[in-house]
C-alpha cells in the first residue's frame, strides 16, 4: 500500500500575501513614484536648480525603503 502524497490547502492568508505579492511594480511604476516624491522634496526646497540629482537619490531611497518596509509590514500582520 502507498502513501499518496498529499497537498495542503493555502490559508486565505497565504494567498492574500502571494496575489499581492506576485504582480511586482514596473521600474516605470517605481520611476514615476521616485519623480513624483523628487519634486516634492524640490517644492519644499523652492525648487533650487543645483539640487535635482540630490532630491532624485533621496526620493529613491525614501520610495525604496517605503516600499520594502510596506513588504515586511505586510508578511508580518498575513502571517
Amino acid at each position: 500500500m502507498t502513501k499518496k502524497h498529499q497537498t495542503r490547502k493555502k490559508s486565505s492568508k497565504e494567498k492574500v500575501l502571494q496575489e499581492l505579492t506576485s504582480t511586482p511594480l514596473t521600474p516605470e511604476e517605481r520611476d514615476q513614484m521616485i519623480a513624483e516624491a523628487a519634486y516634492y522634496r524640490a517644492e519644499q526646497r523652492g525648487f533650487y536648480p543645483e539640487d535635482h540629482d540630490q532630491d532624485w537619490l533621496e526620493a529613491e531611497k525614501i520610495v525604496d525603503s517605503m516600499l520594502s518596509r510596506g513588504m515586511r509590514e505586510l508578511a508580518e500582520d498575513i502571517n
